[in-house]
């Protein structure tokens, strides 16, 4: 039975490679993780079945939360004209620039960013800000008044 299931998950990896899919990723490494378990208890039909499904729904939830992460920070690597003009809302005090706790948080497009003041000035918490500049993964910005 362990070939069967080595086969089945290297046909989900092959196919994988011609189309990407999450969910064939998924199902091959389950299958062929199954198999390691179906060659070690080959009389257990059942148990290598739930291994598999079990199997399964741990790679689908440790990859998904790895794609993620990697969307998330693809997103915050957009260019910079994606930036500059844009609006967000002070989440944490922005402090003045050259003080030790002059870096704030904003947050743009759902996504929470540590922002400085280009002014030198102080921004409280739940004000309206311009994206002026992005150095790195700080967004640089003005009040709005």
């Amino acid at each position: 039975m362990y070939i069967i299931y080595a086969l089945i998950g290297i046909v989900f990896l092959l196919s994988d490679v011609y189309k990407k899919s999450f969910y064939k990723l998924i199902l091959g490494g389950a299958f062929l993780f199954g198999s390691i378990f179906a060659f070690k208890y080959p009389q257990k039909i059942l148990l290598q079945l739930l291994f598999i499904v079990i199997f399964g729904f741990m790679l689908y939830f440790i990859v998904g939360s790895i794609l993620n992460q990697e969307k998330q920070e693809d997103i915050k690597k957009k260019t910079l004209s994606d930036y500059i003009g844009k609006f967000a809302v002070v989440k944490k005090d922005i402090g003045k620039t050259l003080s030790i706790d002059g870096i704030g948080l904003i947050e743009f497009n759902n996504q929470t960013w540590q922002a400085k003041s280009v002014t030198d000035s102080e921004i409280k918490a739940n004000s309206k800000v311009e994206i002026v500049s992005k150095e790195n993964m700080i967004m640089n910005v003005k009040a709005v008044e």
